[in-house]
């Protein structure tokens, strides 16, 4: 898997290098859902946050390919179905983790990108390839609903406890100012046994310039 990591990578810069011409740039923001696929917990759930940052572009003249770079923070984690403890009152787990990922991704619009066009929001556009990620640690959550109020209980992550490189594969949707992109991460969240990796559906208001 880390060879097809390589590999996309490298063939990502040839592309785009081969076909973009000039270099532009943008803003993304938008709210965030993450979850984790965890060996040791039979179903998890999506919990909602944000993600926001900025976009490097390669604009391809007479072309359908380009390419990007991003630098994204973005708020992750996930949620556990609720459940009733000994004392009657309703409960659930959550992870909430914050991270810097950085995609590089292969752009590939619906028509050829002509020098008359200001922005690419009138061109419906694929975007694909490998991100890096770099986490800040997070907390896990208990949350305790009872007849009168709602309790948080934080942990902070132990340091040795988690991993804090994180990598994986971005694929997108976008059309006018909207995408929709969802990325799936191949390293574990947390070291030793069992599979803890992210994954993250954002909506965001995208566009570059």
């Amino acid at each position: 898997m880390k060879k097809r990591f390589i590999i996309l990578t490298l063939l990502i810069i040839s592309i785009s290098a081969c076909f973009a011409q000039r270099i532009g740039g943008g803003l993304l923001i938008g709210p965030a859902f993450s979850t984790m696929k965890l060996s040791d917990v039979d179903t998890t759930r999506f919990r909602t946050d944000f993600c926001g940052g900025i976009r490097i572009a390669l604009i391809p003249e007479h072309s359908i390919f380009g390419a990007e770079i991003d630098v994204i923070y973005s708020r992750q984690g996930m949620k556990t179905k609720s459940g009733i403890n000994e004392d009657k009152n309703r409960f659930f787990y959550a992870e909430k983790s914050s991270y810097i990922n950085v995609p590089l991704l292969l752009n590939v619009y619906m028509r050829k990108w002509n020098e008359e066009d200001e922005s690419e929001s009138k061109m419906a556009r694929l975007r694909i390839g490998p991100y890096i990620g770099y986490c800040f640690g997070g907390n896990e959550v208990m949350s305790v609903k009872t007849k009168r109020d709602t309790k948080q209980y934080l942990t902070p992550w132990e340091r040795d406890a988690y991993n804090r490189l994180d990598y994986g594969f971005t694929a997108a949707i976008s059309y006018w100012f909207i995408e929709i992109r969802y990325s799936m991460g191949l390293n574990n969240v947390f070291k030793g046994d069992g599979v803890s990796t992210n994954h993250v559906i954002s909506v965001t208001w995208s566009d570059v310039w």
